[in-house]
């Protein structure tokens, strides 16, 4: 697995959020949905439960020959700001490291 770079993280969710709030404004309040993927020797079910003993709803997609497996976790309803998407993506990011998973980016869910 690639190092991670949370600098550049940081600089891809700025410029992703740039990109989404010229084209449209988005709503007051939505849940975040971050994206994640396995590295060789991942442990999907210490990831899964520390996701779900924070409060986030949970995908599964288990690898197959042309993917692999990820995971998607979502937060509640919350206020939608690009400080609220850096947070949570730093937290879960941070976890996700700790059991073989990378983040491969994020999304919303508007309410």
């Amino acid at each position: 697995m690639t190092p991670h770079d949370p600098e550049a993280q940081r600089a891809a969710t700025r410029a992703q959020w740039a990109e989404i709030t010229a084209q449209t404004k988005p709503p007051a309040r939505a849940m975040i949905d971050l994206h994640f993927e396995a590295a060789e020797g991942a442990d999907a079910t210490e990831f899964m439960g520390w996701l779900e003993d924070e409060g986030f709803d949970l995908e599964h997609f288990p690898a197959d020959e042309d993917e692999p497996e990820t995971i998607e976790a979502q937060t509640g309803e919350m206020a939608l700001t690009l400080d609220a998407v850096l947070a949570e993506e730093a937290r879960t990011t941070e976890a996700a490291l700790r059991f073989g998973f990378r983040p491969t980016g994020w999304g919303f869910i508007g309410l």
